[in-house]
């Protein structure tokens, strides 16, 4: 059945829906209830990056706070709190709920953007619903896509990647004026969603760029629509506040984040037919690109397929006219994301020869496993495409996809479950249990606590304090942002605080370093694992 574009979205997005709801249920969507959010890890820090946004007051640029990194000022981007949606449910403020919380609400979105771009990227060469629908599912339970949702959510945002893919393949569809204004909107998405998205996207604009300049020659128009894409990530970045302070551009670890070349067939505890395989790296995970039995199943298919029909792939893929530009796309999103060690299995194999100033600067996109993603899309794009015009028989071609999808859940259905499991029942978060910080609080004699120990690397401890300081309208001086934001005036204003003790501050310490500090003036006592000073 042939549909139009409009129809194939909203049916996509209505099916990214209903996988929603079937693995993570209808709990998470309330907007009230956050003890779910409370667990640890990103998405504490995330929700508490919202909270301490909406408590600060408006500043300039419009994504910064002084709550998180009191006295100074730090941007929203740099606690992942997905910036745009931040700023907006800042501005609705005033008539939302005390608590509110909108993480469940973006990752229903991001499954229903997933389902929409997928459906209609496969629309514009299979042309037939069924087909679409049941293709998209395989985007929509994408290893790759479902491993970020509520553990990063803001990286889940990977439908930003395919409608990329699809302002590309169809640009000849619009003019010039609206192929800028589209590409501008997604360069300003990128930047108020998630900023490893800005190279990930400007990666497929510059493939169908070079693409139009070879065959067509449109160096102009190809200025204007890179210019609108990079004028508008610059102005939303800049909105964000993420130009406003210093921030460590190497932080460490490039190399150890990185694609595996097994990273194809690799499942990372994502399969349970094929087995896992070695890595190198601490962080590997990042690279995690396991295209799933159902999508390996039908790459034979289509190998098969292409043999008996003695149809030849290379002959049929130079005559595209889009050939320049997915071969850029693959080149340079799978030389990004092997970093500057490319790695099989467990043993790096070749250190490639950048200068040290760029693999520094290569550093502020340290997890470069990530740029592997893109590649990950195109495959399943390719095969699925390749396997259905290869069957005339319409039948067959259905009756293969669904065996074919089939064997996707059945191979990832353990970790879907392990999702189902642990987001469908009520949780409650846990709370510090001193009943001094209640003593503390109710006195109402305090408006900041200052971390002088540095706790960022105990989260458990660090999230509890942080979420009892926003519960009580009270800012902190440290927090786990990203890039270490902001870091140096951080450290200078510890020093200050304890230069100038105010009766207003609850000074946090670690046990073993509050000795130096007994002569201070302050009044300690230990409770939670830590010391707490004040002034009296």
């Amino acid at each position: 059945m042939k549909c139009n574009q409009k129809i194939t979205f909203v049916s996509g997005m209505l099916l990214g829906a209903l996988c929603f709801l079937v693995i993570y249920g209808f709990r998470v969507l309330n907007p009230v209830y956050d003890d779910w959010l409370m667990s640890g890890g990103d998405l504490t820090q995330h929700y508490l990056g919202w909270r301490f946004f909406r408590e600060s007051e408006w500043l300039f640029p419009i994504g910064l706070m002084n709550t998180i990194a009191w006295p100074n000022e730090v941007a929203v981007i740099f606690t992942d709190s997905i910036p745009g949606m931040a700023v907006i449910c800042k501005l609705l403020s005033p008539i939302l709920p005390e608590t509110f919380q909108y993480f469940g609400l973006w990752g229903i979105l991001c499954f229903m953007l997933q389902g929409g771009f997928a459906a209609v990227l496969l629309n514009f060469s299979i042309k037939d619903l069924k087909k679409v629908l049941l293709g998209s599912v395989f985007f929509i339970l994408a290893p790759v896509f479902v491993y970020r949702v509520f553990m990063h959510t803001a990286l889940a945002s990977e439908w930003l990647i395919l409608w990329a893919l699809y302002l590309g393949v169809t640009r000849e569809q619009y003019g010039l004026k609206k192929r800028i204004a589209l590409w501008s909107v997604l360069g300003f998405l990128c930047g108020m969603i998630h900023l490893y998205y800005v190279p990930f996207c400007l990666i497929v604009l510059c493939g169908f760029l070079l693409n139009d300049l070879i065959y067509k020659k449109q160096f102009w128009q190809a200025l204007a629509q890179g210019a609108g894409y990079c004028i508008s990530v610059f102005f939303s970045v800049y909105l964000m506040g993420g130009f406003s302070h210093d921030h460590q551009l190497d932080a460490g670890g490039l190399g150890q984040f990185s694609f595996n070349l097994n990273g194809f067939i690799n499942p990372q505890g994502w399969s349970c037919i094929l087995p896992d395989l070695p890595l190198y790296g601490e962080g590997a995970g990042e690279g995690l690109a396991y295209l799933g039995a159902g999508i390996l199943f039908l790459v034979v298919s289509a190998i098969v397929l292409a043999v008996i029909r003695r149809k030849n792939p290379i002959r049929w893929f130079l005559a595209w006219k889009n050939n320049v530009a997915i071969i850029f796309i693959v080149f340079v999103s799978a030389l990004a994301s092997f970093s500057h060690e490319l790695a099989l299995n467990d043993k790096v194999i070749w250190n490639m020869p950048y200068p040290d100033f760029f693999v520094s600067l290569w550093g502020m996109f340290r997890s470069s496993g990530r740029f592997i993603w893109t590649v990950v899309y195109l495959i399943m794009i390719a095969v699925i495409v390749a396997v259905m015009k290869l069957i005339k028989k319409e039948k067959i071609a259905v009756t293969l996809l669904s065996a074919a999808l089939l064997l996707q859940v059945v191979d990832i259905h353990e970790p879907l479950c392990e999702r189902r499991e642990a987001f469908w029942p009520k949780t409650e978060a846990a709370e510090l249990s001193s009943c001094v910080w209640k003593e503390l609080a109710d006195s109402g004699n305090y408006q900041h606590m200052i971390f002088v120990s540095d706790i960022i690397q105990n989260q458990g401890l660090l999230y509890g304090l942080s979420s009892y300081a926003a519960d009580y309208g009270m800012t902190i001086n440290r927090f786990y942002l990203s890039h270490n934001a902001a870091q140096g005036d951080i450290n200078r204003s510890v020093k200050e605080s304890m230069e100038n003790l105010q009766k207003d501050c609850i000074y946090i310490f670690k046990p073993e370093e509050v000795a130096q500090y007994e002569e201070c003036g302050l009044s300690f006592i230990e409770c939670d694992g830590v010391v707490v000073g004040v002034l009296v």
